[in-house]
């Protein structure tokens, strides 16, 4: 016998996706605005006698591009998209 859920428990189960999805747009937004403004950072950072300041700035880039990355490769693979 298989298990038909009652309108009440997909309204639920659509409300919890809603919320994870609104939680997901949230941290990519953070994400990328934090990228923008390590960007600029690191334009306006001069090389001369900054250059550790700058290899840091450089070191968060690299991952924030990294972890959103894994987040578009996960979404492809969600939805079937071959690149």
């Amino acid at each position: 016998m298989r298990y038909t859920p009652t309108p009440l428990e997909e309204a639920i189960l659509n409300a919890h996706n809603f919320g994870d999805s609104l939680a997901s747009v949230f941290i990519i937004n953070n994400l990328v605005e934090k990228n923008i403004s390590l960007r600029l950072e690191k334009i306006q950072t001069p090389i001369c006698g900054h250059l550790e300041e700058r290899k840091s700035i450089v070191t968060e880039i690299r991952n924030n591009d990294q972890k959103l990355a894994a987040v578009a490769q996960l979404q492809e693979t969600n939805l079937g998209i071959c690149t």
